[in-house]
């Protein structure tokens, strides 16, 4: 837990910048859904020069229809100067590491728009050639 100041940070960070800078940010809610990822769930940070710079959060759940798992990543808080680095690749392959040894069926990624213009498409095409991950689709939203 030590890092959660850090990784907070880089979150209300990354909050300001994204599709869901509209929305409240409840830093208690947030404290609790790392809490709840470093129990049962994925819970990654990444450092450079030993300063924390990137957290990852996912969780595994089975599905709605089935005992199977599918795991799903909350969010990706990697400040500026980070975003572009091998350290992105890192984080994904524990990711999937981590999935796997909990015998997910599928592994699951989003990418909401909102940081930069490329982002989401940049991220689609390197999870894809890189990662051999295949599209699933297309998220749309209604906000009241």
């Amino acid at each position: 837990m030590r890092d959660i100041n850090e990784v907070l940070s880089l979150a209300k960070q990354m909050h300001k910048e994204g599709a869901y800078k509209d929305i409240s940010f409840d830093d208690q809610q947030f404290i609790s859904t790392v809490a709840q990822c470093m129990k049962g769930g994925f819970a990654w940070v990444g450092e450079a020069d030993g300063q924390v710079v990137s957290g990852f959060l996912a969780n595994i759940t089975p599905y709605i229809f089935s005992k199977e798992k599918i795991a799903c990543d909350y969010g990706v808080f990697t400040n500026k100067e980070h975003r572009k680095t091998r350290l992105a690749f890192r984080m994904l392959q524990e990711y999937i590491k981590w999935a796997k040894s909990q015998n997910a069926t599928e592994i699951m990624i989003g990418a909401s728009e909102g940081f930069e213009h490329t982002y989401a498409e940049r991220l689609g095409r390197f999870l894809q050639k890189r990662l051999g991950f295949k599209p699933a689709g297309h998220w749309y939203k209604l906000r009241n």
